[in-house]
């Protein structure tokens, strides 16, 4: 009898420890609550701009923050992969297509809703059937604004190669367009505007949000970019990931609502000119849903550019696990 009981003893006091060192036990309670610091990783563009807002002080009650400037998707998706940013603001078909590469992300957020716009010089240029026989600058080949415009090129029911594509970087179309070199581009914000404010000529002929709502109802919203969070991030700090998203939200709703208190903050530390800023503001489409409220338009948007180009999305819709739980 008494071995018997000594034997249960003995495993009780097994599982007991082994519990201890589980997740609910006295092992993880140990572990910090809030993480030393939260890194995050954004372009250089207006809807970066809420991440100053709050990101100046330097904390987020009581945890430090550090803000990276990417110049290019390779190098923040290079961060990602070795684990050195907890969140990163990335093109919505860069996110899905990370993830389907067994990439440990999920979507927090999305703030970028439509910020595409066709430029013209010609003063007869008025739809895209106009656009037949000529030449159509677009940044960076295989990128969203490239696979948007032939989604709406395909959807006007013009045929390849009816529209010449060129393609290079949004900056240096800006640049050309400015200087008369160009007469139709697709540019996002800020380069549209500031093509707008250095050539008289130049004028906005198509709104691809808009043209958006025309095919896929007028209800449909246009995402474009968002914030993704690094998983393991996200189970150690929940509670952080929260007070993340909390504040972003109130710094973009600021944002939108001060665009010329804003401005000094783009200005310093983007180079955007404030005055640029400000009137970017008027087209650009930032407001803040969680990456589950989202779940519809951003299925819808990844579709489109699935249906034009798989490569984009990396060969599949993302499954629902790619959308944070609120």
């Amino acid at each position: 009898m008494w071995r018997t009981r000594g034997i249960f003893l003995l495993v009780m006091s097994v599982f007991l420890f082994a519990a201890g060192c589980g997740p609910g036990g006295s092992k993880m309670q140990d572990s910090p609550a809030k993480p030393e610091k939260i890194v995050v990783q954004a372009p250089v563009a207006p809807p970066t701009t809420p991440l100053f807002k709050f990101a100046k002080d330097g904390d987020l009650n009581g945890v430090r923050l550090e803000l990276i400037l990417y110049k290019s998707v390779e190098e923040a998706t290079t961060r990602i992969a070795k684990g050195e940013a907890d969140f990163t603001v990335l093109p919505l078909n860069v996110a899905a297509k990370l993830y389907n590469k067994q990439v440990d992300i999920s979507l927090a957020n999305v703030s970028t809703w439509g910020i595409l716009y066709l430029l013209t010089t010609d003063d007869r240029l008025a739809t895209w059937q106009d656009l037949k026989g000529k030449e159509l600058y677009v940044g960076a080949q295989g990128s969203s604004p490239d696979v948007l415009t032939r989604y709406f090129i395909s959807k006007n029911g013009i045929k390849e190669g009816d529209i010449k594509l060129a393609y290079l970087n949004s900056p240096e179309i800006a640049q050309l367009m400015i200087n008369g070199l160009v007469s139709n581009a697709v540019l996002p914000e800020p380069q549209a505007t500031q093509v707008l404010m250095n050539n008289s000529r130049a004028r906005l002929a198509r709104d691809f949000y808009e043209d958006w709502q025309v095919f896929e109802g007028k209800d449909a919203r246009l995402p474009q970019a968002g914030m993704v969070v690094r998983n393991e991030f996200a189970r150690l700090y929940p509670g952080a990931v929260a007070e993340f998203q909390n504040a972003y939200k109130d710094a973009v709703e600021w944002t939108v609502v001060n665009p010329v208190e804003a401005a000094p903050l783009a200005a310093s530390n983007m180079n955007i000119a404030a005055p640029v800023f400000v009137k970017s503001m008027e087209k650009t489409r930032i407001f803040f849903s969680t990456g589950a409220k989202a779940r519809e338009d951003v299925n819808t948007y990844l579709s489109r550019l699935l249906n034009i180009s798989p490569d984009m999305v990396g060969g599949k819709l993302p499954d629902e696990k790619f959308f944070l739980a609120d």
